[in-house]
């Protein structure tokens, strides 16, 4: 089931905001390379590497499914990287 909706922490928004980081480019990269995803051996469950159009790369941290069910992600925090 692909992945259709996403919570966003307050904290991964801010991230996003300091960063300048599109959050439509860090949810377009879960939809398109969860596949790829990593183990985080932190407080969530899954890590990827995601690349913007303005050529910096970025990860993000996020749990899937999230309790909202199988079609959704929860967007934990996002990093430049």
């Amino acid at each position: 089931m692909p992945i259709r909706h996403f919570i966003w922490t307050s904290h991964a928004k801010d991230r996003c905001t300091q960063k300048l980081i599109d959050r439509s480019m860090v949810e377009r990269a879960i939809q398109d390379h969860h596949a790829n995803r990593k183990i985080n051996r932190g407080r969530a469950d899954w890590r990827l590497d995601g690349l913007l159009v303005d050529g910096r790369r970025f990860e993000v941290v996020y749990d899937h499914p999230s309790r909202a069910g199988n079609a959704s992600a929860r967007i934990v925090s996002v990093w430049d990287r």
